[in-house]
């Protein structure tokens, strides 16, 4: 269920909404129904703005050094 951004037409109010699938969505400020879904801001890179070294990045995925928990380093459970 996606979170929506809005922009009201009538009294220019923006909000989120949580939308399902048969949600009616009105302003929460004066109750318009004329309404502009708003495009997502996207959110900003972890390296402060530089460009990601993709390759480098790939390198981590997996299970973490030294074990965790699919490494059976968690003794909760056995594998």
């Amino acid at each position: 269920m996606p979170i929506y951004s809005y922009r009201c037409g009538a009294c220019h109010a923006e909000f989120d909404k949580l939308v399902r699938s048969e949600t009616t969505i009105i302003c929460p400020g004066c109750s318009g129904r004329k309404l502009e879904r708003l495009m997502p801001l996207t959110a900003r890179p972890a390296s402060g703005g530089k460009p990601a070294d993709l390759g480098a990045g790939l390198s981590r995925l997996g299970p973490p050094p030294g074990g965790g928990c699919c490494g059976g380093g968690c003794h909760s459970h056995s594998h």
